[in-house]
């Protein structure tokens, strides 16, 4: 999946998440023909797929090195992901998915989403993200620096 990355262009509030920071970071991804399930609509599937994409372009402007993840003990762990679906995409179509941060517990940070085609509202996100211990397997406190990044909201 190829996406178009973009600096978030607007530090306007999600209206669909009241306890959303600002949008921290945007992407483009475009629909692809095979996207699309027998009702010609995007797969239900794939919309977890464009948040992920996402949320991982906005990791390393954060500095979490992505390609590299495998090299670091304290990592982020996707531990809960739920979608609404309000609209169905339709092919052809861009994608513009944003990520604004929501709670941020001592272990847990919550990633809020909404996935728009032109200047309409198709389906929102909301993903947990526990921070942990590869060597232990344990969940850990949020490193500080991550919190920091994330408390910018």
């Amino acid at each position: 999946m190829e996406s178009s990355k973009l600096p978030v262009t607007t530090a306007k509030q999600t209206p669909y998440f009241p306890n959303a920071g600002p949008v921290m970071y945007e992407t483009l991804i475009p629909v692809r023909w095979g996207d699309l399930d027998a009702f010609q609509h995007v797969n239900n599937t794939l919309y977890f797929r464009y948040m992920e994409q996402c949320r991982l372009e906005w990791f390393e402007t954060i500095g979490i090195d992505v390609p590299r993840l495998d090299r670091f003990d304290i990592v982020p762990n996707l531990v809960g992901a739920e979608c609404r679906f309000i609209r169905a995409i339709m092919y052809p179509a861009t994608v513009r998915v944003t990520i604004a941060v929501g709670d941020v517990g001592s272990k847990v940070v919550q990633t809020l989403h909404e996935l728009w085609v032109d200047d309409t509202l198709h389906a929102v996100g909301d993903c947990k993200l526990l921070w942990m211990s590869r060597k232990t397997n344990r969940s850990v406190d949020l490193p500080n620096d991550v919190r920091e990044k994330l408390l910018l909201k």
